[in-house]
């Protein structure tokens, strides 16, 4: 959600996934993700009208920092379905790759705030976090658990690093099969053990697969990721597309949108487009938005 997103052309999106929602019965979570989204000015706005006046739940993927402010805090409980806070690790594995000094012990300040929030108001608000594994700091992945769920956090997804973004910070830092393999090894138990205490991590044994892959540097081709069929990638210039990183090759202009049958039809355009001319993303797929993450 960048900050030259037209207003306008999201809110009628918007509203034209309302009525889609209702005429099929379907729930729809629009989830608010790139950069920082709380800096776009228009985004409580348009998060309400979404909420209130179309009837779409609202998610958001935040650095944690706009949490800072007791009134963002409170529209976040009071209105959105889901937060997902970015955090690196524990301490300094947060503090220094964002140049941030206390940051983790604010954001540790901050959302347990807003955890006692949502329980004080009797919040359907789900809480959750997602981090990233590196090699300095898989091994910490337990009391980095413990640290969550004792700031009130519900429920965990984990990444691992990528290169694309990054390269040259991605070799020192990959995860090690051998890494791949211990915490593949103790993740169920440790899935039980929280789960007791009110704490979900996601992750399938398909996406740890993924990870054991990566590690190898062994390609991960995947022949059909049903594109479009509940999942919905649109950047900041109005294209939808199955993920974030075919937006370009599978796009679909939210301009070009205007009916319910408009609509219906987006899975099976990229389905076309996807037979026509196979991305080479697709050959080897580094997408989590998509596969198994949330299993």
């Amino acid at each position: 959600m960048r900050g030259f997103a037209d207003p306008d052309q999201v809110e009628r999106f918007g509203r034209m996934l309302g009525e889609y929602s209702g005429k099929n019965g379907s729930k729809i979570l629009v989830s608010w993700i790139g950069g920082e989204p709380f800096l776009w000015p228009s985004l409580l706005n348009i998060s309400s009208k979404f909420i209130n006046e179309f009837g779409l739940e609202i998610s958001c993927t935040t650095n944690g920092m706009p949490l800072r402010s007791s009134a963002i805090r409170e529209q976040v409980a009071e209105r959105f379905s889901e937060l997902v806070v970015s955090i690196d690790g524990l301490g300094a594995a947060t503090d220094l790759p964002r140049q941030q000094p206390g940051l983790f012990e604010e954001l540790k300040r901050n959302i347990s705030e807003l955890a006692s929030l949502k329980e004080a108001r009797s919040s359907n608000l789900r809480l959750k976090v997602n981090t990233i594994l590196m090699r300095h700091n898989i091994d910490c992945f337990e009391r980095f658990c413990e640290e969550m769920v004792s700031w009130g956090v519900d429920e965990l997804t984990f990444n691992q690093l990528g290169g694309y973004d990054r390269p040259e910070f991605f070799p020192a830092n990959r995860l090690l099969p051998e890494q791949v393999r211990r915490f593949a090894d103790a993740l169920p138990v440790w899935r039980s053990s929280f789960a007791n205490r009110g704490l979900t991590i996601h992750g399938s044994d398909a996406y740890l697969h993924r990870f054991i892959c990566s590690s190898l540097d062994q390609k991960i081709p995947i022949e059909d990721c049903s594109p479009g069929a509940w999942f919905w990638f649109i950047n900041e210039s109005g294209l939808i597309s199955p993920c974030s990183y075919t937006s370009y090759e599978y796009a679909v202009d939210i301009r070009a949108l205007s009916t319910f049958d408009d609509l219906h039809c987006v899975e099976n355009k990229f389905r076309s487009l996807r037979n026509a001319a196979r991305s080479r993303f697709c050959n080897d797929c580094h997408c989590t938005q998509v596969h198994d993450k949330f299993s």
